[in-house]
């Protein structure tokens, strides 16, 4: 692939999740969204949710809440329909604690255990050095933390604030914190350990796909 070609996926990229994050804003505070809106709306989050689960340290606990919510929205689709604010509240509140339970599970068996270890270890050419192993526990629980105050403070805006203000929280300023904290965790990386291999973002990426591949 050539530098223009991947610029140009870069930006195609960006322009498709910017939309999607746009429709799912709008289809938030609309008052009464069709069917098909609102299928494709929660998809790509449902998704993410299914993956995430099926990972997991606590894979069949996590995915019967996934189930339970499956079938809560189905006995009550049309009430949904006419309140969507809560199934996107669900999604969100239900993600953002579905990947407290991901990375945290990790946490508990050593540094090397971790997730964010394991992730790094898949591109570490040679043996995993312990000091990078516990760097990269401390990342676990760093995402760990944000994603319970993510989840509580989605938990408050839904029902002590008003609903854009939840709306913008969780489907727009949500994505633009995780973007910068990649961005932020690599810079820190460089700085504390400027003698260590440094990954990408997109390698990183990469990586987390592979381990949930495997």
């Amino acid at each position: 692939m050539t530098r223009l070609t991947r610029l140009l996926l870069i930006a195609v990229i960006a322009v498709v999740v910017a939309a999607y994050l746009a429709f799912s804003h709008l289809l938030t505070i609309d008052e009464r969204p069709s069917l098909l809106m609102l299928a494709l709306g929660v998809t790509p989050l449902t998704v993410m949710a299914l993956l995430a689960a099926w990972h997991s340290r606590m894979r069949w606990t996590a995915l019967t809440l996934l189930a339970v919510l499956a079938m809560t929205v189905q006995l009550y689709l049309e009430d949904l329909r006419n309140h969507v604010n809560w199934l996107y509240f669900m999604q969100h509140a239900g993600t953002m604690t579905l990947l407290a339970i991901t990375f945290g599970s990790t946490l508990g068996r050593g540094d090397a255990d971790a997730l964010c270890s394991r992730v790094t270890s898949l591109m570490l050419v040679g043996p995993a050095d312990p000091v990078y192993m516990r760097y990269t526990w401390k990342v676990t629980l760093i995402w760990t933390v944000y994603f319970i105050s993510s989840a509580v403070v989605s938990v408050g805006l839904f029902f002590y604030g008003p609903l854009a203000i939840w709306s913008y929280f969780a489907n727009l300023l949500t994505p633009v914190i995780v973007g910068l904290m990649f961005v932020i965790e690599y810079l820190v990386r460089v700085r504390v350990l400027p003698d260590r291999p440094h990954f990408s973002i997109a390698q990183t990426i990469k990586a987390y796909r592979s381990y949930e591949q495997r």
